[in-house]
């Protein structure tokens, strides 16, 4: 999301479809997270999911705040940042949010789906390592 004008961001470990009717869905975020704070009352909240062509942009997006967004493209949907070239953008605003463990679990409901590079293959956290699902 934009907060104080600029682009605020987290990278998430794990991310889930709950429901078409309505559009939810659910990310996992560490209790100890500094930039949650800075997102959970923005109205919107973009959600980018990454592809290959992103992969040595993690370690950057998932750094110090203040220069997570240095040199990467982003587009505002209504206050919500989104990566460009993304496999897909979600656009939404939270609707829940429930303790679990050491995380938090963030429901969000869609209102907002662009493909932008649906061929491309996705990110996927496993093994402690980001890879392709070709990869695994």
């Amino acid at each position: 999301a934009v907060v104080d004008g600029r682009p605020t961001g987290l990278i998430v470990g794990s991310y889930v479809g709950l429901s078409l009717e309505p559009a939810l869905v659910a990310v996992s975020i560490q209790k100890t997270s500094r930039s949650w704070p800075l997102l959970r009352d923005a109205d919107h909240l973009g959600i980018s999911v990454l592809t290959r062509n992103h992969q040595h942009l993690v370690r950057q997006l998932a750094g110090p705040q203040d220069h997570r967004f240095d040199d990467i493209t982003w587009q505002d949907d209504r206050g919500a940042v989104l990566l460009e070239d993304a496999a897909v953008h979600l656009t939404g605003h939270i609707v829940n949010e429930l303790e679990t463990g050491d995380h938090v679990t963030a429901v969000l409901e869609v209102d907002r789906v662009a493909g932008q590079a649906p061929s491309e293959t996705p990110l996927v956290f496993h093994g402690s390592q980001v890879a392709t699902v070709g990869e695994l």
